[in-house]
């Protein structure tokens, strides 16, 4: 996978030779789904939530344009909802915001530019990075709590060498879809990307059970117990047994519609002398 990365990466970094570029403004309303310790599915049903996100486009050519979004919407999961004993009787569930800026450079596999005229659809690839920030929260007494500050796996505890996780990562983002053009100025747009994160607390399960009893010193009783909610424990208690998969780091996918407004009427069907400018 990783070598398949870097080539696309590299592929990716050459083509940007426009002299005049085409611009858009846009719009994307859609799901969210997430993949990790609560669920192995990314496209879930059960857990979709929505999504919205502003949208801004630069055409270098017909086949490459850079992207750059703002993204708002939630991810969530449920143990009890499960198929697996394993995971029901951990009992464990989280609802996070997504508030994510991404950069994203496509390549249409046929000619397209909303600006121009002679454009009608083209099939895509997207590859890009972005910054996100998280809050995984759990139910409890119909209350939500936040997680990352009650250290659920010891975190900040004495009885712990680890520290807190931090709620600002990065993700590496991945996917494609189908462009339509529609009238002369507008462009629709059919996208799915997945987010390949750099954290395993999207949902604020890694590694092992810790130590309730440092647990409830250290951040009090709710805090003990969001960090074990067994419905059977093992004999002797769970302290040290698998909470999560630390093997795998959390997924999270944004799927949906975009409308689309060229801003431009100027466009270029070929390649010139090397310049780029993402704005």
């Amino acid at each position: 996978m990783r070598p398949i990365v870097s080539l696309f990466l590299i592929i990716l970094a050459f083509p940007f030779i426009s002299n005049s570029q085409s611009r858009e403004l846009g719009i994307m309303v859609g799901v969210m789904g997430y993949r990790g310790d609560l669920d192995k599915t990314m496209y879930d049903t059960r857990f979709l939530e929505p999504g919205i996100s502003a949208i801004y486009r630069r055409s270098y050519s017909n086949h490459w344009a850079f992207k750059a979004g703002l993204l708002y919407g939630h991810v969530k999961a449920d143990d009890s909802k499960a198929d697996d004993f394993y995971s029901q009787n951990r009992n464990l569930n989280f609802r996070s915001h997504i508030i994510e800026l991404s950069g994203q450079f496509e390549f249409n596999f046929l000619p397209y530019q909303t600006a121009n005229p002679n454009s009608t659809f083209s099939p895509y690839l997207l590859c890009g990075l972005s910054v996100f920030h998280f809050n995984p929260k759990a139910k409890i007494n119909d209350e939500w709590i936040e997680l990352q500050p009650i250290g659920t796996e010891g975190q900040g505890t004495d009885a712990s060498n680890k520290n807190p996780y931090k709620r600002t990562n990065l993700a590496f983002t991945f996917g494609g879809g189908f462009k339509f053009k529609i009238g002369r100025r507008f462009g629709l747009t059919l996208e799915s990307g997945v987010r390949q994160t750099y954290t395993d607390y999207l949902d604020d399960v890694s590694t092992v059970y810790a130590d309730p009893k440092s647990i409830l010193v250290e951040y009090g009783k709710t805090a003990a117990l969001l960090s074990d909610r067994s419905l059977n424990q093992a004999p002797g208690g769970n302290i040290g047994r698998q909470r999560g998969d630390t093997q795998r780091r959390d997924f999270y996918v944004f799927t949906g519609i975009q409308l689309t407004y060229t801003l431009s009427k100027k466009y270029i069907d070929a390649c010139q002398p090397f310049r780029i400018k993402l704005w």
